[in-house]
């Protein structure tokens, strides 16, 4: 019963090592080595018959030490190189992966992902966020963005929405028109409606649909 709990506690001791970052096993292998050394490389003091049995004790553990000079940095190098290899596999492993494709991945986005999207591609296009002019329930908000001195808004509401209808888009020009808005862009992961799309080329509103979105995913994946 002790050889197996001696056992497991050794089994223990291997995988919390084997968690540590690699370089550090390294460094116990340098420090068990300086330690070790000096003390098994020493010569043994010149004692009398009364100091007899302590050095018996000594020269034991100096033998120990002779041993263990070596042992030590051996094993700490050998699960350093362990796990070095391990994160190296999972790297590759993680690489070599298929990554999704952007429809799938622009379909699974939450909000807060949708909305870093949408700003990057603004900003790539020479637009400043300045921020939400709209906070609503689920965490969906208008984007207000400014370029050489005037405002846009984007509408971004019904991101979620499979078909966007003619209403919203409505709605949203008559607040560019009230907040005196150079001009406004209107968000969806799905599409317009021929109605929308007609109301919105009258009315110079920008139209993003999730054809649009894709792209933007992928040029946003090259840049990571």
């Amino acid at each position: 019963m002790a050889r197996i709990q001696r056992t497991a506690l050794f089994s223990d001791l291997l995988i919390l090592l084997g968690r540590l970052p690699w370089w550090i096993n390294l460094v116990f292998a340098l420090l068990s080595w300086l330690l070790l050394h000096p003390f098994a490389s020493s010569a043994l003091p010149v004692l009398g018959r009364v100091e007899a049995g302590g050095a018996l004790t000594d020269s034991l553990f100096r033998q120990l030490a002779r041993f263990a000079q070596y042992l030590l940095p051996l094993g700490f190098c050998t699960v350093a190189l362990v796990a070095l290899g391990y994160r190296v596999a999972q790297h590759r492993q993680m690489r070599s992966r298929p990554a999704p494709a952007p429809a799938a991945l622009l379909q699974s986005m939450q909000w807060p992902a949708f909305r870093l999207l949408l700003e990057q591609a603004f900003r790539s296009k020479g637009y400043r966020v300045l921020g939400n002019t709209l906070a609503g329930a689920d965490g969906s908000c208008d984007l207000l963005l400014q370029q050489a001195g005037e405002r846009y808004l984007v509408h971004c509401r019904y991101w979620q929405a499979r078909r966007l209808k003619v209403a919203p888009l409505r709605e949203f020009f008559a607040r560019v028109v009230s907040e005196g808005a150079a001009g406004g862009v209107v968000v969806t992961k799905g599409e317009f409606s021929a109605e929308a799309r007609a109301f919105a080329a009258e009315r110079q509103l920008e139209l993003v649909d999730g054809t649009r979105l894709q792209r933007w995913v992928a040029v946003s994946r090259k840049r990571v």
